[in-house]
């Protein structure tokens, strides 16, 4: 089931977290400014508000100091890790199909945007286009999307045929763009688009394994210990390194190395899934601190409050009367 408002899928928002990785910026704590943490790790399917969407792709450019973030983004998505949206793509016979597909579906991933497809003389195009108003600068997230829409007549296995269009005007720097948008790229244009000979309308398609697949590993290991982790997060054996590995498949190592990959350590994944669920346990007034203590993991309820304390500044019974003075 889709949407009906703009909205933009957590599991596109999620890739966010290796490019801030990268650059030495903790995703756990950039997304939980916006309440996402670790939700958005261990609820991929989830909606998020477009305009929301937008507002924490430009802070994450901001964090980064990369005025071009978004297409870095893009460029680190592979197309299978997009669900089913990814596999009906792949699962083209051609270029031709792939692009229909691509184009028709793309509300399983962005509420309130269009990717059309139009075919001038020796030329077809997609073009991309936010509906209604957007609430914030949506480049960033442009950005991405183009980065993305590149890769599929890129499994025509001929990039050189491959043009770019951007409305942004030229700016500084802006050459840094075609590591990620190709070294075809119109500024100033009419519309964002991807433009290319028809002729490869035609081409069976060619996947192209790029460097993404390790981000797209080290996304759903992620997720799957996020998952693992709330479910478990009760039980203290449970919820540790290689228990939580095991359960999902790996080694401990190899989920560290795909954690790292995300800019996560497994310690403060855990912690930040306790965080979560006990805010949301005493946010709903039915169990006592030291209840809340037990159902997160901690023996002790005062090694509770003092987690508390950090997380919020305020232990637990101070943080539950100022959400009562809220109602």
């Amino acid at each position: 089931m889709t949407n009906a408002a703009p909205s933009i899928k957590l599991s596109t928002l999620r890739q966010i977290a290796p490019y801030l990785g990268m650059r030495g910026v903790s995703p756990l704590e950039f997304f939980r400014r916006y309440g996402i943490s670790p939700q958005v790790f261990q609820n991929p399917e989830a909606w998020i508000p477009r305009a929301a969407c937008f507002h924490i792709a430009n802070e994450m450019a901001a964090v980064a100091q990369d005025p071009f973030a978004g297409a870095s983004v893009g460029h680190l998505i592979e197309v299978r890790s997009l669900g089913v949206w990814g596999e009906w793509v792949l699962g083209s016979t051609n270029l031709a199909q792939a692009c229909a597909l691509a184009a028709v579906h793309t509300d399983l991933l962005h509420q309130g945007s269009d990717v059309k497809i139009i075919t001038e003389g020796r030329m077809t195009k997609l073009v991309h286009h936010f509906n209604g108003h957007h609430g914030a600068d949506p480049k960033q997230v442009i950005l991405g999307t183009l980065a993305l829409l590149r890769k599929i007549p890129l499994m025509s296995g001929e990039p050189g045929a491959i043009r770019v269009h951007l409305k942004n005007p030229r700016e500084r720097g802006d050459e840094a763009l075609e590591e990620y948008l190709g070294p075809n790229l119109v500024m100033n244009a009419e519309h964002n688009m991807i433009e290319f000979d028809r002729d490869l309308l035609e081409t069976p398609l060619q996947p192209v394994r790029d460097s993404a697949w390790k981000t797209t590993l080290a996304l759903k290991s992620t997720s799957d210990a996020a998952d693992a982790l709330v479910q478990q997060i009760a039980d203290q054996e449970l919820s540790k390194l290689v228990t939580v590995s095991r359960k999902i498949g790996l080694s401990a190592r190899t989920l560290q190395r795909r954690l790292e990959h995300c800019g996560i350590d497994f310690d403060a994944l855990r912690d930040e899934t306790r965080r979560s669920e006990a805010m949301q346990l005493i946010a709903s007034a039915r169990y006592s601190a030291t209840e809340i203590a037990y159902m997160v993991g901690y023996s002790d309820p005062a090694h509770f409050t003092r987690a508390f304390k950090r997380w919020t500044g305020s232990p637990p019974s101070h943080y539950r009367s100022l959400l009562k003075q809220d109602l």
